[in-house]
């Protein structure tokens, strides 16, 4: 039934995540992990669709399944409003909700030894990405895919890796 999903997040979910774990200063594959973990709801919710083929049908369907997963993962609205402005660059406002980010240059990365002010910046530090959410919140990138990589794989009944 979730073959799709689970295809696409053994395949290109989870490497791409795994790449940006492994080289967190590289603001690129941060982005690139965004981007094809916020189109896992899509590949989900494919793999049970039995409606019509209209764009329409599809996207209502896909923003029906969106609001029920993000009842059990709130933050999955959250990282598909990160994806997204990081996609577009800006995004417009709707009404039904408050985005906690709309334009990609909210997205932030803390300095690293090199560009650190003196005395701050730590040997192998790992730079983070993060952004200030609305409600005062200041979310690491890593820490937001590493949670929504635990929820879909929750999802799709894959054990965590050791």
């Amino acid at each position: 039934m979730w073959v799709e999903a689970q295809n696409y997040f053994a395949l290109i979910v989870e490497p791409t995540c795994i790449e940006y774990f492994e080289r967190p200063w590289e603001f690129r594959r941060g982005i690139l992990s965004l981007i094809v973990t916020s189109h896992m709801v899509d590949y989900w919710v494919m793999g049970s669709y039995a409606g019509g083929s209209s764009r329409k049908s599809m996207t209502d369907a896909v923003s029906q399944s969106r609001d029920a997963l993000t009842v059990l993962y709130p933050d999955l609205q959250l990282l598909a409003d990160v994806a997204d402005a990081a996609k577009h660059g800006r995004l417009a406002s709707i009404q039904s909700r408050v985005r906690q980010i709309d334009r990609a240059d909210q997205l932030k990365v803390t300095p690293g030894m090199f560009n650190a002010p003196f005395g701050q910046g730590v040997f192998a530090e790992a730079v983070e990405i993060y952004f200030d959410s609305p409600d005062g919140r200041h979310v690491s990138l890593r820490e937001l895919l590493t949670r929504a990589l635990a929820f879909w794989r929750g999802q799709l009944g894959i054990q965590c890796k050791p």
